[in-house]
């Protein structure tokens, strides 16, 4: 698997599991979780950005 993959991978799973937390935090409470679901991108873009680093 290469780095790229790699980092998409460990994306889509944050964001799957972010998605998840705040769809059950919202279904239990009825509050919206802003921060869970800006984390992923956020998350991705450091990942990515570390990936670009380590190729130079």
């Amino acid at each position: 698997m290469t780095t790229n993959q790699t980092v998409w991978l460990i994306s889509m799973i944050v964001l799957l599991v972010c998605l998840l937390a705040a769809l059950l935090i919202y279904i239990y409470t009825g509050h919206f979780v802003l921060a869970l679901i800006v984390a992923p991108p956020i998350v991705h873009w450091i990942l990515k950005r570390r990936n670009r680093e380590s190729e130079y």
